[in-house]
């Protein structure tokens, strides 16, 4: 078996074996096949796609790569939740606190950003002194006495999936079906959560571009749970339109303390709809009273209060966040409706204001971001702001097509 007949093999649309994907993946974790030959394969597999027995055998692969917790074998009442990536998605750090005060346990392993979408890791390692990384014991005992705990992929769970997808993040090779599916999964299983629940996003701010491919993989998803006797239950909703005002790494974990504080917005109604399912799904209770709770959370302060609990257990300092306080106001040439917010666009320039990484070398600013003062719908007039850019510096060069992405 060599790796080049594996490549050309999925070069030519032809099916893995276990034994072929297992050589290839886990060669490239003990640094035996180099980075320029894993991601031809990657490129191959982006082209020609697999299957699901091939999915379902990545995903194993994946997951035997490192140890299991199996928490669900250790408390009751574990549950997950997973979006595919967005832009202004920072339901985790709302959602998790929501359930934790509600009596469900969620261990939340996350990533840093993969492609323009910021990752929950890179906005937790904004809050100064927060600690992204757990040992197995740290984690179970948070989630046991807190209900909630975020971390980023430790070496010793799933640790093949942590190498590939920081390979994807800078390869072009992101927007699989298999691959993310593969990667989600692992993770979930390694977890233990009984009950998990995808929030699949399609549209231009998302990986997947259609509902069709969203459908997909919520399919792939469903299927892989199945294997491992799991309930998986998707959402599927367009990310055309940021999920929230803020885009960038401190603005959007301020913005998620915002709408814990009663912030009537989309990203408010998401977190109460994933709640309130997981609480359907893990105590067999009616939706209508699900939400009713997950609406009470928010209301009582209880989420607030376990946000901040959790923040601390970590490390963070919430009153240390710092907001870069150069900012340059963004007006309106006209007036009219806001007729729509490109998703990608407004992503492309928070890019360029340095919120996410291009490469591997690449550096984040957590300070930067923008913060969109009209939502679709919205009406403007002219000279009045559009959105603020929160920037590293005031010689940052923008053309026209930089704000484009707001139609009015």
């Amino acid at each position: 078996m060599n790796i080049i007949d594996i490549i050309t093999k999925k070069k030519n649309n032809e099916e893995l074996s276990y034994e072929e994907l297992s050589y290839a993946f886990n060669g490239y974790l003990r640094k035996e096949i180099p980075d320029y030959q894993m991601s031809s394969l990657l490129m191959a597999i982006v082209i020609n796609g697999m299957n699901l027995k091939e999915t379902i055998s990545l995903t194993d692969i994946f997951l035997k790569s490192g140890e299991q917790y199996h928490l669900r074998d250790i408390m009751d009442d574990v549950v997950d939740k997973h979006s595919t990536g967005g832009v202004g998605d920072t339901t985790t750090l709302i959602l998790g606190p929501m359930c934790a005060s509600l009596g469900l346990k969620m261990a939340k392993m996350s990533g840093r950003g993969l492609g323009i979408t910021g990752g929950t890791i890179d906005k937790l390692e904004s809050i100064p002194g927060f600690r992204v990384n757990l040992s197995k014991e740290e984690l179970i005992n948070q989630v046991k006495t807190i209900g909630f705990a975020n971390c980023a992929q430790s070496d010793n769970l799933t640790p093949l999936d942590k190498v590939i997808y920081a390979l994807r993040d800078v390869t072009g090779t992101t927007e699989s079906i298999p691959l993310i599916a593969s990667s989600i999964m692992s993770k979930k299983i390694a977890l233990g959560a009984k009950n998990i629940l995808i929030d699949v996003k399609y549209g231009s701010g998302a990986l997947m571009k259609t509902k069709e491919d969203a459908e997909e993989l919520a399919n792939y998803l469903k299927k892989i749970g199945a294997y491992y006797e799991t309930n998986v239950e998707c959402l599927i909703d367009n990310m055309s339109n940021p999920l929230s005002q803020a885009i960038g790494n401190v603005i959007e974990v301020i913005e998620a303390i915002s709408v814990l504080r009663g912030k009537e917005c989309i990203l408010k109604k998401t977190c109460v709809e994933i709640t309130a399912k997981l609480l359907v799904m893990s105590k067999g209770i009616p939706y209508e009273d699900a939400e009713h709770l997950a609406e009470n959370s928010i209301t009582s302060g209880k989420a607030l209060n376990k946000f901040m609990e959790f923040v601390s257990a970590q490390g963070g300092s919430i009153e240390r966040v710092y907001l870069s306080d150069k900012r340059i106001e963004v007006k309106a040439k006209h007036d009219g409706i806001i007729k729509n917010i490109d998703a990608l666009g407004a992503a492309k320039l928070a890019a360029k204001l340095g919120a996410s990484k291009m490469t591997l070398d690449d550096t984040i600013d957590y300070s930067v971001g923008i913060y969109l003062k009209k939502v679709k719908g919205d009406e403007v007039k002219k000279d009045e702001s559009l959105m603020t850019l929160y920037v590293k510096d005031y010689n940052q060069e923008f053309i026209e097509e930089d704000f484009s992405f707001i139609e009015y």
